[in-house]
């Protein structure tokens, strides 16, 4: 009985110690995206991805999950989500965007994340709306691949 009280014990310490030293990415609601650049811009990060992708989850699960990345991303830009096989109809930036027919991927998907005419999974965008220029990064991104283009694009980490 010791033991498994124990054992209980430092599993519930290593995951309070994990929460309070990590940090979270804060997601934007698409449908709030609007209102919070217009009350304060800055640019923004499209997660897409699909159900079914395991680099996907990778990515959610590992990369941005690191502090470094979250706190980064979470301080510099508004993050949404966008699932590639919605079959919701959505507004980015007023304008709308409709999901795929059977078979294909959600036109909002494919408008931001198609490069050379394929559309990978995961593909982050980061696109500035002031300048109207974007990056794509198609593919799994670890958080140091992620914490070096952030580098490259003069951010700074908080430490």
């Amino acid at each position: 009985m010791n033991k498994i009280l124990t054992i209980g014990f430092i599993v519930c310490l290593f995951f309070s110690i994990g929460i309070a030293n990590g940090q979270e990415i804060s997601w934007t609601a698409i449908e709030s995206l609007k209102d919070s650049l217009r009350s304060n811009p800055k640019p923004i990060m499209v997660f897409i991805h699909t159900d079914w992708c395991k680099y996907c989850k990778m990515q959610e699960n590992i990369t941005f999950q690191k502090p470094k990345v979250a706190g980064l991303l979470s301080k510099n830009f508004y993050c949404i989500k966008i699932n590639a096989e919605s079959e919701e109809e959505l507004v980015f930036l007023g304008r709308k965007y409709k999901p795929g027919k059977t078979g294909d991927y959600h036109s909002l998907a494919k408008m931001l994340g198609t490069n050379n005419g394929r559309l990978l999974f995961p593909t982050t965008v980061f696109y500035a709306p002031l300048s109207q220029t974007f990056e794509r990064l198609q593919g799994l991104q670890t958080a140091k691949v992620l914490e070096r283009f952030f580098t490259e694009h003069g951010m700074e980490f908080d430490e």
